[in-house]
């Protein structure tokens, strides 16, 4: 919606959610006017609260769903083959590739499980402990680089 998916507009109305997980159909059939049986809360929204789900709510009704289209995930770096680990490397490595400020952002979300923010963030630096880093930290010689076994041949 407008550029940013609803979480990421309505954060703390997300937050206060109790059907987070909902799909756009099932708000849609349960109501998703002020009031609507969609909008069900942790507890009681305070005034500035009730505010933002007005908004939310006023920016809804002007959607339209179409029952024909299927709701899909679309991988943004390759929308028409989807999502492939090879096309993700290759995004990543790329030279002209800037970290955006969003993914830093995003990294540390609650719903995101712990250990995967700890190595997109080692990803992110750089801190991976893969054969080139370790080499540049001098953990490993360099003639270790083409050495698969660790052999030194």
């Amino acid at each position: 919606m407008g550029g940013a998916p609803l979480h990421v507009r309505f954060p703390r109305l997300f937050d206060m959610g109790e059907n987070k997980w909902a799909t756009v159909k099932e708000m849609a059939s349960r109501g998703w006017v002020v009031g609507g049986d969609a909008w069900e809360w942790q507890r009681r929204l305070l005034a500035w609260e009730e505010e933002l789900g007005t908004k939310c709510s006023s920016l809804l009704c002007n959607i339209l769903l179409q029952g024909h289209v299927h709701d899909r995930w679309r991988w943004v770096l390759d929308p028409i083959n989807g999502y492939s680990v090879k096309g993700t490397y290759q995004y990543l490595t790329r030279p002209d590739t800037s970290v955006e400020r969003g993914l830093y952002d995003v990294v540390w979300l609650k719903q995101v499980p712990l250990k995967v923010s700890i190595f997109v963030w080692w990803l992110i630096h750089n801190r991976l402990p893969t054969k080139d880093n370790l080499i540049r930290r001098r953990v490993l010689h360099h003639k270790d680089i083409f050495c698969i076994g660790g052999c030194g041949c």
